[in-house]
């Protein structure tokens, strides 16, 4: 992702299951775990285990701090699967417009001005293996190294019990512990 202010290359480890479960791990260079965020239906956690504390935040307002935009988990699902509800995306204020090709396969799509290109597919697939996005100000490219569809599932990836131990801090507070500007 880069924008007016600042470039951000990494890598994440993603899981997500529908309804509205999400984690997303962020990796140093050298594999380890620098922050996870966990996804539910109306809260989403940002953790710094280091530092044994985490913000809260609606979900929406998470991953627009963590992308620079809003998306949902349903959201990522789709983009990531390359499998979209017929008739785009229902029961929100605005929904996606969706590009396809004449096969039905989905290359791109429209939210309130944030832009999603598929520039390469897994094969023959309609699953999307590199997307980009843009919208006023930002842009940015996520590759899929590998994905798994439907693994057992298993409830560990986003079970809470562990904050107990940990401190509650606020956005500004995290931001400061991961060296971002408030």
């Amino acid at each position: 992702m880069s924008g007016a202010e600042a470039a951000v290359k990494g890598k994440f480890a993603f899981l997500f299951r529908q309804p509205g479960l999400g984690r997303i791990e962020a990796l140093d260079p050298l594999g380890r775990t620098m922050y996870v965020m966990l996804f539910f239906e109306t809260r989403a956690y940002l953790v710094l285990p280091s530092r044994r504390a985490y913000a809260e935040e609606p979900p929406a307002v998470m991953m627009d701090r963590f992308l620079g935009f809003s998306l949902t988990p349903e959201d990522v699902i789709h983009l990531l699967s390359g499998r979209w509800p017929e008739g785009g995306v229902p029961a929100r204020e605005t929904s996606w417009v969706l590009d396809k090709e004449p096969d039905g396969r989905v290359v791109g799509g429209d939210r309130d001005g944030l832009v999603f290109r598929v520039v390469k597919f897994f094969g023959r697939t309609g699953v999307p293996r590199e997307i980009g996005f843009s919208r006023p100000g930002t842009t940015g490219r996520m590759t899929v190294l590998t994905l798994r569809f439907n693994p057992p599932e298993r409830r560990k990836p986003f079970d809470t019990v562990f904050l107990d131990r940990f401190t509650r801090k606020s956005w500004d507070e995290i931001a400061e512990e991961l060296g971002h500007e408030k």
